[in-house]
């Protein structure tokens, strides 16, 4: 873990007061960018990643990260699993009109 994730990780318990378990990850930006992208894995498979990115000096990032997780209230976010399931006649129905 390198020192931009540990420095997110203790804004996220500051502004938060809870601890983010799941995965972290920084990286700069490539192709002539010089700012950095920060990924936040839930852990949850059906959940996209929440992706922070701007084009900023590591300093400046971090203050933006801070905006960012002030504003968009990440403590809250959360999720539902969808099941359809279809009454035990309309399975066996077929499309004929005979029946």
């Amino acid at each position: 873990m390198n020192d931009m994730e540990k420095a997110i990780l203790e804004m996220i318990e500051q502004h938060y007061k809870k601890k983010y378990v799941g995965g972290i990850k920084v990286t700069k930006l490539g192709r002539g960018w010089a700012g950095y992208k920060l990924v936040l894995d839930l852990g949850i498979p059906e959940i996209r990643k929440i992706t922070i990115s701007a084009d900023l000096e590591a300093e400046d990032f971090l203050k933006y990260v801070e905006d960012e997780l002030i504003n968009r209230q990440l403590y809250k976010v959360k999720y539902f699993t969808g099941i359809k399931k279809y009454p035990e006649d309309e399975q066996r129905r077929t499309c004929t009109e005979n029946q």
